[in-house]
Formats: C-alpha cells, structure tokens, sequence
C-alpha cells in the first residue's frame, strides 16, 4: 500500500474514534422526530350547560414532557402526566364550533400536534334551572323559550313575584310558536312555600298547548315547572328530544 496508503488509513481510522467518541460523549445522534398525538373531547356534542373532558394520547421515544390544551387558541390546561386531560365549563353563550388543539412537548424538546372540533349546541339559554333554587325569573309581561331536553326527565324552573290578589294567566306554547316543535307541555305553578296551587295541561291550542289562570292567593315568589306530558304522566317515561321547544309567558288578566 506504500507510505502514503498507510498514513491515509491511520487518519481515516483516528476520524472515525475522535467521530465516535463525540456521539458517545453527546449522548447519540440528536433526536428530531415530534411526539405522536390525538385527542378527543366527551361529550361531543355539548346539548346542556356542562364540563367537557379533553384526553390527549401522545407517546414519544424519549417521553412526554406534557400536553397543553387549546381551545380557539387559548390555552386551558397543562398536563405532564398519563393520561393527559384538561376539563372546561361551557354555557349557551358558548355555542359553536370550538376548534380544540394540543401542544406535546417530549423531554428532548421536540413537538407534536393534534386537533379536533368539539359542537356546542345548547337548546336552552336559561340551564341549567332545573330545580327551585335554580329557577330562571319571569317577569309579570314577559316570555322565555326553552327547551325539554338534554336529561331523560327533564323540568324547568321559572320564578315570579306576584301580589296578593294578581289576576295572572301562565301559558307554555308549542307548536302554535314553533311548527316543528314535539312538545306537549305540561306546566304547574308552585306556591311561595313550595306547593302546588294550581296545574293544567292541553287547556288551549290544538291540544298541546297548555294555560293556567290563578289569583295569587298571597304575596310571594311563585315558581312555574315546566315539563312534557310524557314525563309528568309516566314516573318510568323520558322525553328528551331536542325539539322540544316551548315559549312561556305570563300575563295579567
């Protein structure tokens, strides 16, 4: 091979120790390859006012460092720890595609994404009033639009002040305000110490549609319950579709 071959060699050798003891002193070839990730939202759709879980399912060679949690670019959680979940509240104001992203950062620096689109298509604008306490106010003159849906046996709560004596008429409206409505309402009022004065159902309209006239016998905070037929008839029965939609009013008389 001659002088110069040998003194070739003995160099190409050295390169390959000085190459390798620098990988090994680094801790190997860098690391460039991004977590894989996914996530996904329950429920989804949102129908009543509620939380939302997002769970993330990331890996990585080197491990997850962590996840965040985006929901139309704001952040809203972190998470370094399996399974990866963060949690929000939405109510009606929040209806509407929710564009839903994660961040998972490995312990080497590097980034993977994912998404998803989480629906939130709340009926009702006045849930959760779903019990005396919860009750959403009725103004003597006024209306609100609601909805039977999003639980089995759902009932909703409207409250009002009423003086001795008002002569008052309650009435839940279906079809006569909405032609695609599946509701057949049944309302009762409740007096201001919680029991039932008065209750109708089918008293006006095509025979779905339901009125109650009462004086209020004292002064007090009255609540209205607002149910379908199918609920109130059979303790065992459910009637949640959405489009159970009603309008309440009360009026004087």
């Amino acid at each position: 091979m001659g002088i110069q071959g040998d003194h070739m060699k003995r160099h190409g050798l050295l390169f390959l120790a000085l190459t390798g003891a620098l990988l090994t002193s680094c801790g190997g070839p860098a690391d460039g390859t991004p977590p894989t990730a996914s996530v996904t939202a329950s429920p989804n759709p949102l129908i009543a006012p509620g939380t939302v879980t997002f769970t993330a399912q990331a890996s990585d060679a080197s491990g997850v460092n962590q996840v965040m949690f985006y929901d139309n670019g704001t952040l809203i959680g972190t998470d370094g720890t399996s399974p990866y979940q963060a949690t929000k509240a939405y109510t009606f104001a929040n209806n509407g595609d929710h564009a839903i992203t994660i961040k998972v950062v490995d312990n080497k620096g590097n980034i993977g994404q994912a998404a998803t689109t989480l629906k939130v298509a709340i009926a009702d604008a006045f849930e959760p009033n779903d019990s005396v306490a919860a009750a959403a106010p009725l103004a003597i003159g006024g209306t609100a639009n609601g909805v039977i849906t999003a639980q089995g046996r759902d009932m909703d709560y409207f409250k009002f002040d009423a003086a001795a004596g008002d002569m008052l008429k309650l009435t839940v409206k279906s079809v006569s305000v909405d032609a695609n409505s599946t509701l057949d309402p049944y309302v009762m009022i409740l007096m201001p110490d919680g029991k039932t004065v008065l209750e109708k159902d089918d008293d006006t309209g095509a025979g779905l549609e339901s009125e109650i006239r009462f004086n209020a016998p004292v002064a007090g905070t009255y609540t209205a319950v607002v149910t379908s037929f199918d609920i109130h008839d059979d303790a065992s029965a459910t009637d949640d579709k959405t489009t159970n939609t009603y309008q309440i009013a009360l009026t004087r008389r």
